[in-house]
């Protein structure tokens, strides 16, 4: 008999449940462990871009962390600037996508080069979040400096609904992933890190690619920093720090390096 099963319909019904499985869980497990795990799904969402970059792409990167940290200090800086209204919501979202895209592109720039190899484009991941924490703490009551920014007003929602909120964002995002590097976009993005010379010698445009795909895992990154924040009403350097980019990478590394899952997985356990 044909497997009706097929790897669309798997995957459809692998988030049906998970997104099921999140939906129960808040009426399981106490207020404090969702608490926690809303959190955690937030930075599983950032560790699932260093996945595709690294695991799929093939470019190691420390330097998601930047853009996650970029998403909160756009939400932060907003609502204690400007303020907690429809006008300051959609703001904080514009700035936190615009300014990820810019850098995003600024640094695939310098990556991405022709010639350039795999191992320049992680030592320039390296130096942005340093960049950007130094930018923070210069930045005096504007950023919070070395403190941060904090109570800030933001959604008033329960963690049983923030938990939800991020739960069901984390399986979307996991199950869009899927779809796309299980198509001819994931087929090219695994040629490109086995054998990247090939791929120039019949035409792909390699520069291109891999400047595409950091844009679009920045903008991921950054809105799941811009949820972080508006969850905890906190942003602070360390959100993006250099140590936390190794933390990513640790997380994917520990949960399977490839696999999507994995990084999930990895950043639940972790944190």
């Amino acid at each position: 008999m044909p497997d009706l099963l097929t790897p669309r319909r798997r995957i459809a019904l692998a988030t049906l449940a998970a997104g099921l499985l999140v939906v129960v869980a808040p009426w399981i497990i106490d207020t404090y462990t969702a608490s926690i795990l809303a959190r955690a799904f937030f930075v599983a969402i950032a560790a699932l871009t260093v996945d595709v970059l690294w695991g799929y792409s093939g470019v190691l990167t420390f330097g998601q962390s930047a853009f996650f940290g970029i998403g909160a200090y756009a939400l932060a800086m907003t609502f204690t600037h400007v303020g907690f209204d429809a006008e300051g919501i959609a703001l904080a979202f514009g700035l936190a996508i615009l300014v990820a895209g810019l850098v995003a592109a600024l640094v695939g720039w310098l990556s991405f080069y022709h010639g350039s190899t795999p191992l320049y484009a992680s030592v320039v991941s390296l130096v942005l979040p340093i960049v950007l924490v130094q930018l923070i703490y210069a930045g005096g009551e504007t950023t919070g400096s070395s403190s941060g920014l904090v109570g800030f007003q933001t959604f008033d929602l329960e963690v049983e609904t923030w938990f939800r909120l991020a739960g069901l964002a984390t399986v979307a995002v996991a199950a869009a992933g899927y779809l796309l590097l299980h198509a001819d976009a994931g087929r090219i993005l695994a040629a490109l890190r086995d054998n990247e010379a090939r791929c120039s010698y019949i035409g792909i445009n390699v520069e291109r690619l891999r400047l595409g795909i950091l844009v679009v895992c920045a903008i991921v990154a950054a809105l799941a920093g811009l949820g972080h924040a508006a969850l905890g009403g906190v942003a602070a350097p360390e959100n993006a720090s250099f140590v936390f980019g190794t933390q990513l990478v640790i997380m994917v590394a520990l949960g399977g390096r490839g696999t999507l899952l994995g990084a999930v997985l990895g950043a639940l356990g972790i944190e």
